[in-house]
């Protein structure tokens, strides 16, 4: 009795301590969630769904809801595979290791994000911009591109742009997994006579397995929301080429203060990043099941 008596005290005494992060949780998160729920069922201070019928009325929905989705397909494919090749070379013993692995992996992620947006619009610049130089030089084009003047071009820009920035996070997890390999498995894998792909399907990639899974998730969250490259190096633009769901509530909201239709999109993004979300955590407890 007098240990359960202890257990209930400590318990006690945790729970207290969550109060002051659950009310800050409420008044940070949930607050504003259920706020911009109820402004998007109000137009002109009266109950209406005029703004959801305006929003999947409007016939730019569709080419925004196709825009995000190839702007978060692209930058989550390409994030995860070239964070996996990442990971898979500095994980490697080479001399500056530690060196290569601070640059590499910190620098695109710890740089501001506007800064990047800005650097990349001076590359992407048609006319004095870096990458039309260096492809012109090299023959690969023939007369200068305009990268954010073109939708299908600027489409591919933001992408690549987002993959620099955002690739450094899924390099660090995969580079936390593989350090957790055993090298006397590769060993053993090298004598029994398997290549570089055998050893890689067979030991490597069923280590990385569960966290490929995670970072997917988790990028593909990131990559819905993330608002300044885009609205930085393009502003949505050429004829909303590059508008996602963000960039669109945004400029219904704080441009032309529609603030019901802007609290709409923010709805339904909200709504499907939920989905992901309870998509996988139903992933991750089927996998912890079995």
């Amino acid at each position: 009795m007098k240990d359960l008596r202890g257990d209930y005290r400590r318990n006690s005494f945790a729970y207290r301590m969550l109060i002051p992060y659950l009310i800050l949780l409420a008044l940070l998160v949930v607050y504003p969630i259920i706020t911009n729920f109820v402004v998007s069922f109000q137009q002109d201070n009266n109950w209406s769904l005029a703004n959801w019928r305006y929003l999947f009325a409007n016939p730019d929905f569709s080419k925004i809801g196709f825009n995000t989705l190839i702007w978060t397909v692209g930058s989550v494919t390409l994030q995860l595979l070239l964070g996996c090749f990442v990971a898979l070379l500095l994980n490697q013993e080479f001399r500056g290791r530690a060196f290569f692995r601070a640059i590499i992996l910190v620098l695109p992620w710890a740089t501001p994000d506007i800064v990047v947006a800005v650097a990349w619009q001076w590359m992407y610049n048609d006319m004095y911009g870096v990458i039309n130089d260096v492809l012109f030089k090299l023959g690969l084009i023939d007369y200068y591109l305009p990268w954010l003047a073109e939708p299908t071009l600027a489409k591919i820009a933001v992408i690549v742009a987002n993959t620099w920035k955002g690739f450094a996070l899924s390099a660090m997890f995969y580079l936390a997994a593989l350090q957790t390999v055993p090298y006397e498995l590769h060993e053993a894998a090298v004598v029994d006579g398997a290549g570089v792909f055998r050893r890689f399907t067979s030991v490597t990639w069923p280590i990385l397995k569960p966290h490929v899974i995670t970072t997917t998730m988790l990028t593909t969250i990131w990559t819905i929301n993330y608002f300044p490259l885009i609205f930085t190096m393009t502003g949505g633009g050429p004829a909303n080429a590059t508008d996602t769901f963000v960039t669109y509530a945004y400029r219904q909201g704080f441009r032309f203060l529609e603030f019901g239709r802007s609290a709409s999109m923010s709805s339904l993004t909200f709504g499907i990043i939920l989905l992901i979300s309870l998509l996988y955590m139903t992933v991750l407890l089927r996998r912890e099941a079995e």
